[in-house]
């Protein structure tokens, strides 16, 4: 005869049973198909760019590098420049022009670890990365000073790098911009470089000008070679426009 203990215990078994089956009759437990992964957005946009030094004896310090949304400029012709590009321009420093892209907002990448570019070469490529959904509105700013000068840069400001298919480059020309804040004596005191070694960043701004605008070229009216005095600048540290080039090529 069959208690009521046994009762209990086996209906506990079937219980047990049928929970360990996954019930229903559908196939559970191991043999259960996974749950399907969740769709993933759109892939990252990949850049690479490479940054030439058009000049014959103006080393280009590292630039700054950054891919950013059209609402910041890093300077504009006809406007003093902020001091984080008197900053770049007069010293070859870029810390703080990329530290005001990111202050901005507009920041979407940038190359912190580039090199500077001797005359006459080709940087290494670098390498940036931004979300898909930013291809819609890109810009690239590149800013390099040219460092036996006393406030010249070249680079591009915000130049239109959005929607750009794989594969697809882009090229643009760098003129050569005076910054306006420091006055273009071409002592060797006033320039920093390998050639001179002179200061470079200096707080007080002493170009009367005060405004950014095309530069109109070193030892215009004469040369080292020539005697002029007041120039420590010779043949070679001269450039015509465009002292840089800069190409972007979209890889993903």
């Amino acid at each position: 005869m069959l208690t009521s203990k046994h009762i209990s215990t086996s209906l506990l078994a079937a219980t047990l049973l049928i929970a360990g089956c996954g019930g229903g009759g559908g196939g559970g437990g191991a043999d259960q198909a996974a749950p399907a992964p969740a769709p993933s957005g759109p892939p990252d946009l990949v850049f690479e760019l490479a940054l030439t030094n058009l000049t014959l004896a103006q080393p280009l310090s590292p630039p700054a590098i950054a891919l950013h949304g059209s609402d910041y400029r890093a300077f504009v012709d006809g406007e003093p420049a902020s001091v984080a590009l008197e900053i770049l321009a007069e010293g070859g420093d870029r810390t703080d022009l990329l530290t005001e892209i990111t202050d901005s907002g507009e920041l979407l990448a940038a190359y912190q670890d580039a090199n500077p570019v001797g005359p006459l070469s080709i940087g290494p490529t670098e390498q940036l990365t931004v979300a898909a959904d930013s291809a819609d509105d890109l810009r690239l700013t590149v800013v390099t000073m040219l460092v036996h000068t006393n406030d010249a840069f070249t680079g591009i400001n915000a130049a239109d790098v959005a929607g750009m298919a794989v594969g697809e480059t882009r090229t643009f020309s760098g003129p050569t911009w005076d910054a306006g804040t420091e006055n273009n004596t071409e002592n060797a005191a006033t320039m920093p470089g390998p050639d001179f070694g002179g200061e470079g960043f200096a707080a007080v701004r002493d170009d009367i000008i005060d405004r950014v605008r095309f530069h109109q070229g070193v030892v215009t009216s004469a040369s080292l070679e020539s005697g002029d005095p007041n120039s420590a600048l010779a043949e070679r540290h001269r450039f015509d426009n465009p002292t840089s080039r800069l190409s972007i090529t979209r890889v993903q």
